[in-house]
């Protein structure tokens, strides 16, 4: 959790940036790629 108040502009910049780091680490939710397949595979056939 980060805390910056409005006068932090630069703290504000870097705690995105670091946070959005921390996603792009981190990946894809594998959860939803378990869900993604299932649906893929339980879709009717034509």
């Amino acid at each position: 959790m980060y805390w910056c108040s409005s006068a932090e502009g630069e703290k504000l910049v870097k705690s995105v940036e670091d946070a959005y780091e921390k996603v792009q680490r981190i990946g894809p939710n594998p959860i939803n790629l378990v869900e993604s397949k299932k649906e893929l595979l339980s879709a009717p056939v034509e």
